[in-house]
């Protein structure tokens, strides 16, 4: 370390020599700051008026928020004009472009001099304005400063042409004119189609000349605007305007497509100097798939797909030559824009095994494919199959023109493909194209999920079918019979006492004059199910009695012993069986529409099974949550049971099926028989029909019937959720 000593009074002014020099270099910093234009742009400090604050470029403008653009932020730039808007109102507009951007000047006021031209270099004063779309300046002062130089035109990609961010720049945009129309022209570019609508100066296209550019590699340069809609100020994506764009051709369209060199579908993942997704390729191949407008074709045991211009005169199995932009992105390469030339018609290759390991090769793309698989649930419509091999899953779609059969109901258990039976379940071969989704072979990236497209119904093949008596059903057999047996148990023990304390509760609430509805509620609900008990259980007793009681002296012969003996068995069950339905229809437990629903099922299934009738039961799997009183539910299975006996006695029906649909609205609850039928138009010698009406509509429903001479009938029960109950 150097000391120096100095005198004091020496000290004394270096300090204050130093003390000036630094209070003189801050002061020139503020005042740099304070003259800096950048500096004034921008939010205003606490106590500083907006007004002073001036915006000097593009950029600034457009950072502004909508509440701040609307302020009326002061700004001064100096540009050069890239564009020159139509008349609006009397009031011209211009797109001044500095090197921040461009940026929208609204009302180009006569009063500031002549029309804006386009190349003019001007400084611009005046206010912000929030806009319909992006922040713009009204302006007040233009100076016009002679022929400026029109900036390098931004080569956008593809997310900034359909995102609005490139609003009022200048731009240049190449691709492929796939279509010349009225208002524009629609661009294949390297990220996908865009539809430009053109403008010139006076409306219209007229000023801007595309005859001969269809086909063709162009370009176009001028400003860019958004294409936006004016009720909800957001972007339509896949649109954008420009106003009297430059047009450049960079190749003309060929005169023959079909002239360019062909090439394998391998050679299309090779290297290529003159490679471009705008660059026409030709490929031979057969098609093996049409779907929507793709096609999926074969070049030897390779796939790629193609979207032709026109499908029409292709058919699967033809051989083409196919020439169309390539887009590798996909798991296989596909064709756009294309257009097939036919060459010949062969018969479809064998197609290729695919074990479970290798489901999710990109490779596997738009080839045909067999793959072995247990179906494990089939669609409505008969359609789509969900399939699993090995541990993974997949889905199956048939693509066939023969629709009728999807109109038809199907089990939940087991599918009908066009008359092919097909359980759930069963081991299948199916053979089609696969379609993969996600995934990209140029990288090696394996698909996220794919579909098997198949032709027609006679792409699959039922390997094995599964066993009827399953583990899984014995299982569920044997806990029905345990909870069958279990419940009949429980209802024959418990019987006596629910009636001793029903009965003890209506005496009880008998006493209290303020419950007289609810007494009179109890006295109907013990008056019905004595009249049950009565003529459903007294004339049956009545009979067991009379069969079973003989005079001490009067011996009868075996065979009439016998004889009684079955009547009087026959007799039993039946009274076990009426028993049942008494319990059903006053137990409290069971005032919900699930047990109602299954109730009555479980009837229908057991009654038909042991008249050796042949039964279909579909019932939902779950319910909403409905409350159904007694009587209702005691109406509901009494218009069941006289339903299913008309079908027995009337129609001499073999095969009944009974249906169950909860809607939003309503229960709807259909019984179909195969019997004789009738005509449902003549008159009716019975009181079962009208029987079944008067109980729907004490419920507010409705019966309907279809039915016609040896076609069978169908009757329909529809009540309406909530079931309201109407007493008599």
């Amino acid at each position: 370390m150097i000391h120096i000593a100095l005198h004091p009074r020496f000290n004394a002014i270096f300090y204050f020599t130093f003390l000036i020099l630094a209070f003189l270099i801050l002061a020139l910093a503020n005042a740099g700051r304070a003259a800096d234009p950048a500096q004034m742009s921008g939010s205003a400090p606490p106590g500083v008026e907006p007004q002073f604050l001036i915006l000097t470029n593009a950029e600034q403008v457009h950072r502004l928020t909508p509440q701040e653009a609307a302020g009326g932020q002061r700004v001064l730039l100096r540009g050069v004009i890239t564009c020159a808007l139509p008349d609006f109102n009397d009031f011209k507009a211009a797109v001044v472009q500095d090197g921040t951007g461009g940026i929208y000047i609204h009302q180009w006021d006569p009063s500031l001099g002549g029309p804006p031209q386009v190349g003019e270099l001007v400084e611009v004063g005046g206010l912000t304005d929030a806009g319909d779309f992006a922040p713009r300046v009204h302006a007040d002062r233009i100076t016009r400063l002679g022929t400026g130089e029109l900036p390098p035109p931004i080569h956008p990609y593809w997310d900034q042409l359909i995102n609005g961010s490139l609003d009022t720049e200048f731009v240049e945009i190449q691709g492929i004119a796939t279509s010349i129309h009225a208002d524009g022209v629609t661009l294949l570019t390297h990220g996908g189609k865009i539809n430009v609508l053109i403008f010139d100066t006076n409306g219209g296209t007229n000023g801007v000349e595309l005859k001969g550019c269809e086909d063709a590699l162009i370009r176009l340069r001028g400003c860019l605007f958004a294409s936006w809609d004016s009720a909800t100020h957001q972007v339509r994506v896949g649109e954008i305007r420009m106003f009297t764009p430059t047009v450049m051709i960079d190749d003309p369209a060929p005169v023959d497509a079909f002239a360019v060199a062909p090439k394998s579908e391998p050679d299309l993942l090779r290297f290529d100097p003159l490679g471009s997704s705008l660059r026409r390729v030709k490929v031979s191949g057969q098609i093996v798939l049409k779907r929507e407008g793709e096609c999926y074709a074969m070049d030897g045991t390779n796939g790629f797909r193609f979207i032709p211009k026109e499908t029409a005169g292709l058919a699967i199995g033809d051989l083409v030559e196919v020439v169309g932009f390539p887009s590798l992105t996909g798991p296989s390469p596909v064709l756009q824009e294309a257009i097939a030339r036919k060459n010949g018609v062969a018969p479809l290759r064998d197609a290729h095994p695919l074990e479970a390991e290798n489901l999710f090769r990109a490779a596997n793309d738009a080839t045909r494919v067999s793959v072995e698989a247990v179906l494990l649930n089939l669609s409505a419509d008969l359609q789509t199959l969900e399939l699993q091999a090995g541990l993974r899953r997949f889905v199956a779609r048939l693509d066939d023109d023969d629709k009728s059969a999807a109109t038809q109901p199907v089990s939940t258990k087991a599918g009908n493909l066009h008359g092919l039976n097909v359980p759930l379940g069963s081991r299948l071969l199916l053979t089609g194209v696969y379609a993969g989704q996600g995934g990209n072979q140029t990288t090696g990236t394996d698909v996220a999920n794919f579909e098997l497209l198949l032709n027609s119904p006679a792409d699959i093949v039922v390997l094995e079918r599964p066993p009827f008596l399953t583990l899984a059903r014995l299982l569920v057999l044997v806990g029905a019979l345990l909870c069958v047996l279990g419940l009949a148990l429980i209802w024959i023990r418990l019987l006596h006492d629910r009636v001793q304390k029903r009965t003890a509760q209506l005496q009880k609430e008998m006493h209290h004059r303020e419950q007289a509805e609810n007494q009179r509620s109890l006295a109907q609900e013990r008056a019905r199910i004595a009249r049950d008990l009565h003529d459903d259980l007294g004339s049956s007793l009545t009979e067991i009695t009379m069969l079973a009681t003989a005079s001490p002296d009067l011996k009868l012969p075996p065979e009439e012993t016998a004889e009684r003996m079955d009547t009087i068995a026959v007799k039993s069950r039946t009274l076990v069986n009426a028993l049942d339905e008494i319990v059903w229809a006053v137990d409290p437990e069971r005032d919900n529409l699930a047990s109602v629903v299954r109730y009555l099922a479980s009837y229908a299934e057991e009654f038909l099974t042991g008249l050796k009738i042949v039964c279909r039961v579909q019932i939902p799997n779950s319910f909403p949550d409905q409350e159904v009183s007694g009587e209702d539910r005691h109406h509901l299975f009494l218009a069941v049971k006289e339903a299913l006996n008309n079908a027995l006695r009337h129609g001499g029906a073999t095969e009944i099926e009974f249906r169950v649909r909860v809607l939003a609205d309503r229960l709807w609850i259909s019984i179909t028989d195969n019997g004789s039928g009738f005509e449902a138009s003549g008159p009716s010698s019975g009181h079962g029909l009208s029987n079944l009406r008067n109980r729907l509509e004490r419920l507010h429903g409705q019966c309907e019937l279809e039915s016609s001479s040896g076609a069978g009938t169908t009757v329909s029960l529809q009540l309406p959720l909530p079931v309201s109950h109407n007493p008599p």
